[in-house]
C-alpha cells in the first residue's frame, strides 16, 4: 500500500516506524534539518519505555505534488499548521485523508479543504496514543506497549476500516473506531490546552506547579473547561472525565503525583500549537469562569510578550 506520512515529528516518526514493518510503502514528507538527518541517518527512533533503539530506511520528498498518488495520506502536522497545508492537499489527486492529532474545530477543517478541493475526498480524523521529546541524541519516543491510534469522522459512513487493517497487518499496532470523534478530540484538547498553558505560565518548573495553590488552581481550571465544553453540547469522553473532572480534588491527587513522576518530562511539545488552541477554545468561553479565565489569560498574555521580544 502506498502511504504518505505528511509530517515527521513524533507522531509522523513512529506512526511512519510501525507501517515500515507492515506491507507497506512508505514515504514521509520532511522538511529542512529533519529531512537532512533523515536522509543521512535513516529514520532514528529512542523507544523510551522499551530502552531500545530502532532504524528504518524510508523515502523522504519535500513538497507534496499534485500529480503524487497515494492510498493513505497521514497529515500528522500540528494544529497551528493545518491551514498552512490545505492548498497542497486540496490540490493533490489522492483521495483518502487522515488528520492525526489535537483538533479542536475539525468541522471547519473539512469544510476548507472540501471547498477548496477539484475532486472529492475522503476526510477522517484521528489521535495517536504517543508522546516523546527530541533531544540531542535523537527522538525519544514515549508509548507504553505497542502503538495504538483512535479514529473517527464526522459522519455516520465510515469507509476506511478495510484500509487501514490493510495498512496496519503486520505490524504491532492497532487502531480503534470512535463513533464520536469530534467529542473525543474536543475534549482531549481542552484538556491538554488547559494542562499545557498552567505548565507554560509556571516555565514548566516541577518545583513550582506541584505546590498546593498551583495544583488547586489546576484542577478547578480543568472542572471549568469541562463544564463549558458541556455547555456547548460536546459530550464529556471518554466518559470517565466527567467524574474525575467534577471533583478537583481528586484531580488535584492525581496531577500531585504525576508531576512526581517522570513521566510528566518525558513529553514535549509547542507553545504554538497550544496557544492556537487557546484561541479556538475562545468560542467556547460564554460565562465567566474565574480560575479558568485567569489562567488562559496569563498564558495568552506570556507568549504574545515572548513572540513581540522575538520579533
Amino acid at each position: 500500500m502506498r502511504i504518505l506520512i505528511y509530517g515527521a515529528g513524533i507522531q509522523g516518526s513512529y506512526l511512519a516506524h510501525s507501517l515500515i514493518n507492515g506491507n507497506n510503502d512508505v514515504t514521509l514528507l520532511a522538511r529542512g534539518k529533519r529531512k537532512k538527518k533523515l536522509i543521512t541517518n535513516g529514520l532514528v527512533l529512542h523507544h523510551s519505555i522499551q530502552r531500545r533503539q530502532t532504524t528504518d530506511s524510508v523515502r523522504v520528498i519535500e513538497t507534496l505534488q499534485p500529480t503524487d498518488t497515494y492510498d493513505l495520506i497521514f497529515v500528522t502536522m500540528k494544529y497551528s499548521d493545518f491551514p498552512l497545508i490545505i492548498d497542497q492537499l486540496a490540490q493533490n489527486s489522492s483521495s483518502t485523508i487522515l488528520f492525526i492529532g489535537n483538533q479542536i474545530d475539525a468541522v471547519t477543517l473539512e469544510k476548507d479543504l472540501l471547498e477548496k478541493s477539484s475532486q472529492h475526498k475522503n476526510i477522517y480524523f484521528g489521535f495517536q496514543m504517543t508522546g516523546g521529546t527530541y533531544t540531542e541524541q535523537g527522538t525519544s519516543v514515549l508509548r507504553f506497549g505497542k502503538g495504538r491510534m483512535k479514529i473517527g469522522s464526522l459522519h455516520a459512513d465510515f469507509k476506511l476500516a478495510r484500509l487501514l487493517d490493510n495498512a496496519f497487518d503486520g505490524t504491532n499496532y492497532s487502531w480503534k473506531y470512535e463513533a464520536k470523534m469530534d467529542d473525543w478530540l474536543k475534549n482531549h484538547a481542552t484538556m491538554i490546552l488547559v494542562q499545557n498553558s498552567f505548565e507554560y505560565i509556571h516555565d514548566f518548573s516541577p518545583s513550582i506547579i506541584r505546590t498546593a495553590d498551583n495544583l488547586s488552581t489546576l484542577s478547578l481550571s480543568l472542572k471549568e473547561s469541562f463544564e463549558l465544553l458541556e455547555a456547548s453540547g460536546s459530550e464529556i469522553l471518554p466518559k470517565w472525565q466527567k467524574f474525575f473532572f467534577q471533583h478537583p480534588a481528586l484531580t488535584k491527587s492525581f496531577f500531585s503525583l504525576y508531576y512526581r513522576s517522570p513521566i510528566s518530562q518525558m513529553v514535549q511539545g509547542s507553545f504554538k500549537e497550544i496557544y492556537e488552541l487557546l484561541i479556538a477554545f475562545g468560542r467556547y468561553q460564554t460565562k465567566a469562569s474565574p480560575e479558568l479565565d485567569s489562567l488562559l489569560q496569563k498564558a495568552k498574555e506570556k507568549y504574545e510578550k515572548e513572540q513581540g521580544t522575538l520579533s
